[in-house]
């Protein structure tokens, strides 16, 4: 459940210096409160330490450093009051992409298929860097590079935490579950070779901010599976959540990956095989119980024939 904005916090804000402050939305893991209008936000954090903001104001510093005509977010100051982190950040422009896109369209809305496209490419360009690699993943404690030195081991090794934690729900209802998590480590030792990037890991519409005309501005919300890796494993995710429940959510996910590979040249199979590994690292993110509609698309994710058939199954 999402929390709701607090008055207490808006009334904080406005007694320490930002006497316009005011409640602007709230998400899984806080509320966000614009300080300065169009300039300065206050993010409240429900689900991240102290400790945690700072690897990602790290992470943060180093790709502002590396990016370049589009926007990345900037963390000007941590604290933390009475136990509750607190970040002040610089405010994105533009409005989220997410409002252009109408869930039940038969047909992907073409500029912002080539909004996402164009962010990918943008991040695809960015080398990999210590602070890209330091981040935890999910709702793991560490970065899934540190006890790895190849990208299959970082996600193999994820894959295979989350499959302990989880499998059991998955092995009730998807169909030889083990003989996918080894052709997904198997196709993962393929990809070895491949130049790493920076990999935002849950690049969706409600990420990208963009102009009046449809040109993406900033991209934000890093963290859920950022990371140092492939980058068509961004993209692989991208077209996957693109429109994940609408009554057209097939086509559409079927444009958007031609689009993809038209565009990024990654090959089909490759992408299909990715949502194979997301789908066995996300399918519990939001339930551990595994009973919400993110749970039942990755189930039947793993059970597409594509899919299958990119892992040789």
């Amino acid at each position: 459940m999402r929390p709701k904005l607090d008055p207490k916090w808006t009334e904080y804000f406005r007694q320490n210096g930002y006497p316009g402050a005011r409640g602007l939305s709230t998400g899984m893991e806080g509320a966000v409160y614009s300080l300065v209008e169009n300039k300065l936000v206050a993010k409240v954090w429900l689900s991240r330490s102290l400790s945690e903001l700072q690897t990602l104001k790290k992470f943060y510093d180093a790709l502002m450093d590396a990016a370049g005509r589009i926007t990345t977010p900037y963390i000007q100051e941590l604290k933390e009051i009475d136990g509750t982190p607190i970040s002040i950040e610089r405010y994105l422009t533009g409005s989220p992409l997410q409002i252009h896109l109408d869930e039940n369209s038969e047909h992907a809305n073409q500029a912002a298929v080539d909004a996402v496209i164009d962010v990918l490419d943008f991040l695809r360009t960015l080398p990999p860097c210590a602070e890209f690699g330091q981040l935890a993943v999910l709702n793991e404690q560490v970065s899934p590079w540190k006890e790895a030195n190849s990208w299959s081991g970082a996600l193999g090794q994820t894959i295979e935490r989350c499959m302990r934690r989880y499998g059991h729900q998955l092995a009730n209802v998807v169909p030889n579950l083990d003989r996918i998590e080894a052709a997904v480590r198997d196709f993962l030792k393929t990809r070895d070779g491949i130049p790493m990037s920076l990999v935002h890991g849950d690049l969706c519409g409600a990420n990208i901010m963009v102009d009046e005309t449809g040109q993406p501005l900033s991209v934000f919300d890093f963290g859920f599976l950022s990371t140092v890796g492939d980058a068509a494993f961004d993209a692989s995710i991208s077209s996957a959540i693109f429109n994940m429940y609408g009554p057209y959510a097939r086509e559409v996910d079927n444009e958007i990956t031609e689009a993809m590979v038209r565009a990024l040249g990654y090959p089909k199979e490759v992408l299909m095989a990715y949502r194979a590994a997301y789908s066995l690292l996300t399918s519990n993110a939001y339930s551990p119980a595994g009973t919400d509609g993110h749970f039942r698309w990755c189930v039947a994710m793993l059970r597409r024939e594509d899919v299958r058939a990119s892992l040789d199954l």
